[in-house]
């Protein structure tokens, strides 16, 4: 019987969901406009709307969340919900209304969008693009992607599609199959024009170890989602164990699976080392029962709860060095709670700019005729008690983006971090403790 119970935990952690909705335009793929979905018909979308509905009423919850008010918040988009027929176009005036709640982790995929989950697929050309004066320009390449195949390459300025400038990367986005005309200036000055089809593409992206110096690792890990190579995590850690210093860069990474983050933290802290408190329902309610206090007072429960995430364990010791990590706007979710973990419990500098303050703890669960939605189930308290959702974290210090050809200002700023570090450990010891 306990082995069952340990199990269906397992079974329970691995389905819950610290993924990020809000970066996932970054990069300049798009999945087009669904039109090889079926046409949103009255009736596919009132059997759509029954089960969400039931979900708003009976699953979704956030401590402070009212979750009856979905009824009037569907109402202030009923007309544009009614006249929507394209999956597209249905799914956007539902999330106009999932909006009102104020929070993370609650939106509605279209079909194509679940489906390209699955797969770790999208469609697009397959380019990350930084937005110049002069047009896009491509910071990477999806390797095999549709123009990494046409030719185009790294630092390559886009500076029309389709014969106009484009504004913005939704220029060159579209639906699969169809073929957009880019007008390339190259890095010799000349300029080249590449017709380039639109085609779904592997958005899988390894972790990667590279040396800053011959004693600082950075590791760069760009999900916690479905492609988080577990395998290829240990074997970076174990090449990157010699290193007096290393840098995790979860700069754009959006978050994932609630079991991933933790897998990564037993690589950096010890296993079982407490890092804070998912708040959900039961706990809630169990906090009401036994104290008598109200529902409401997030922190409260989290101080009183006995129940931590704690850090995982995994095969090889935890990184003995000093430890920076860089995070951004585009950091979420999962990403936070690894980046607010090492700044609190290890006293590791965060570079960067504030994270994105999405970390909600949630499911994503099928809908009729493919459409998928994700909702949320419990809440999380950091261990110094600060809640992550719509607050983030706060960089140490601050360091923007490079743009394309510039000096990662931000990883120059965590190894002087991290040598100031170990020069205070040699002068005090590995307390830290400066007399000032």
């Amino acid at each position: 019987m306990a082995g069952k119970v340990r199990f269906s935990a397992r079974r329970l952690l691995s389905a819950l969901v610290l993924s990020s909705m809000v970066v996932a335009g970054a990069l300049a793929q798009q999945t087009g406009s669904d039109t090889s979905a079926k046409d949103a018909t009255p009736e596919i979308k009132k059997e759509v709307m029954a089960k969400l509905d039931e979900i708003m009423s009976s699953r979704a919850y956030v401590p402070g969340i009212d979750f009856t008010k979905w009824p009037s918040f569907f109402q202030t988009q009923q007309g544009d919900i009614d006249k929507a027929a394209t999956p597209r176009d249905f799914v956007l005036a539902v999330n106009k209304a999932l909006k009102q709640f104020g929070i993370s982790h609650i939106v509605l995929s279209t079909p194509q969008a679940a489906q390209a989950r699955r797969e770790r697929k999208t469609i697009g050309i397959g380019v990350s693009l930084q937005v110049e004066e002069g047009g896009l320009r491509v910071a990477s390449l999806f390797e095999g992607a549709p123009a990494n195949k046409a030719g185009i390459e790294i630092g390559d300025l886009i500076v029309k599609a389709d014969g106009k400038k484009p504004e913005n990367p939704t220029a060159i986005s579209g639906d699969e199959g169809t073929e957009v005309e880019l007008e390339v200036q190259k890095g010799n000055g000349t300029t080249k024009v590449y017709k380039v089809k639109r085609e779904k593409f592997s958005t899988v992206r390894p972790e990667t170890l590279t040396w800053v110096d011959k004693e600082t690792a950075l590791v760069k890990i760009f999900t916690f989602d479905t492609s988080y190579n577990r395998a290829n995590v240990e074997k970076i850690m174990k090449e990157a164990a010699p290193a007096k210093r290393m840098i995790l860069d979860l700069r754009s990474n959006g978050g994932g699976a609630v079991t991933n983050f933790i897998h990564l933290l037993g690589f950096l802290m010890p296993e079982g080392t407490p890092v804070g408190t998912f708040v959900n329902k039961s706990m809630v309610e169990q906090f009401v029962k036994e104290t008598g206090n109200k529902p409401d007072d997030t922190l409260k429960i989290a101080y009183w709860s006995d129940r931590k995430v704690k850090a995982g364990k995994v095969p090889i010791e935890p990184f003995k060095g000093h430890i920076a990590v860089l995070v951004n706007g585009g950091t979420g979710s999962a990403s936070e709670i690894v980046s607010a973990a090492l700044q609190e419990v290890l006293g590791s500098p965060v570079v960067g700019t504030k994270s994105a303050g999405a970390v909600l703890v949630s499911v994503m669960v099928p809908l009729p005729y493919g459409y998928q939605i994700q909702y949320p189930i419990s809440d999380y308290v950091t261990m110094q008690g600060l809640r992550l959702e719509k607050n983030g974290v706060t960089p140490d210090v601050v360091a923007q983006m490079p743009k394309f050809g510039e000096q990662d200002s931000a990883v120059s700023k965590a190894v002087s971090l991290l040598y100031r570090a170990e020069l205070r450990e040699e002068r005090f010891g590995k307390s830290g403790d400066n007399p000032k």
